[in-house]
Order: structure tokens, then C-alpha cells, then sequence
């Protein structure tokens, strides 16, 4: 216990799962895979285990194309190994590049609420922490982190420790 009577809880990082890219790049390449076995079947194209496959087709393109943005989006992820730290009085926002470190002075609220934007999981809460000298709040969403309910909990606390307004 610390001397105002509050527990001190150890921080916690979590780290930005990935998972999403990995099932949008198999979901798109298996998508492409099936529309090239399907589309040389009907054109009678596959002759001694040869497909014959003609670039030109949009749909081909258009699946190429999310295949190549999804693979670019996960290596960018990886490098970039972005990972949320919270504290008992201080959130950090680690990636490769750079930490950005927020205690509970630099925060004027923090919201914990519905993510009205994402109509996938309507349980899916946001984090929104409003900074003192910042316009526009930061959002967090739990959802995208390895231990989701243990993040929720850990803004909570810190919100608990925080000695401005929260709602």
C-alpha cells in the first residue's frame, strides 16, 4: 500500500495482436486461389496440370492487390512493434521508434465507453484519453490488444488514481 491508502499495481504492457492481418491475408489469397482454379476450369484452360491464369482480369487485379496491401500492412505492424504500457499513475505508448509517456497530470479525463464507429462487436469498448495541450483525444481499443479485459481494468485503476475529472 502506498501512503495514501491506494495499491500500487506493477505496470503491465500489452502488446497489438496481429491476428487480423494473418486471417485477411489467408482469407484474400485463398479467395484469389479458388477464383483462379474456378476461372481456368470454365475457360478449360488447365491442361496437364498447367493453369493458364490471364493477369488482365480485374477481379485477379483487384484480389492481387489486397493480398500485396494486407502483407504490406502486417510487415509494417511488425516493424513498427507498437505495444501500450499502463502504470499505476502513467500510460506509455511504446512502439520501434519512439515512447510516449502520459502520467495522470499530463491527462484531464479518460473515458471508457462504446466504440460507436466499429458496428462489428457493439461490446467492443474504446478508451479515450483526453490530454492536457492536445486537441483531439487518443483512442485506444482494447480489442486489438493481447489481454483485452486486463487493459480495460488497468484504465480503470488508473483512472481511479487520477486526481482530475473522469467520466
Amino acid at each position: 500500500m502506498s501512503s495514501n491508502g491506494r495499491q500500487k499495481t506493477a505496470p503491465k504492457t500489452f502488446r497489438v495482436q496481429l491476428d487480423f492481418y494473418w486471417q485477411s491475408i489467408a482469407v484474400y489469397a485463398v479467395t484469389l486461389i479458388v477464383y483462379v482454379i474456378v476461372k481456368a476450369l470454365y475457360a478449360s484452360q488447365l491442361q496437364q496440370g498447367l493453369v493458364v491464369v490471364m493477369l488482365r482480369d480485374p477481379i485477379v487485379v483487384v484480389l492481387g492487390a489486397f493480398v500485396a496491401l494486407a502483407v504490406t500492412a502486417l510487415v509494417a505492424e511488425i516493424i513498427s512493434d507498437r505495444a501500450i504500457t499502463v502504470g499505476p499513475d502513467f500510460i506509455t505508448f511504446v512502439n520501434r521508434f519512439r515512447d510516449r509517456t502520459f502520467t495522470t497530470d499530463d491527462i484531464e479525463r479518460i473515458i471508457i465507453g462504446k466504440d460507436r464507429r466499429v458496428r462489428v462487436r457493439p461490446r467492443t469498448p474504446v478508451i479515450r484519453l483526453h490530454i492536457k495541450g492536445r486537441r483531439r483525444p487518443l483512442r485506444i481499443r482494447p480489442s486489438l490488444t493481447d489481454s483485452e479485459d486486463e487493459l480495460v481494468n488497468m484504465v480503470l485503476a488508473l483512472r481511479h488514481n487520477h486526481h482530475g475529472s473522469a467520466s
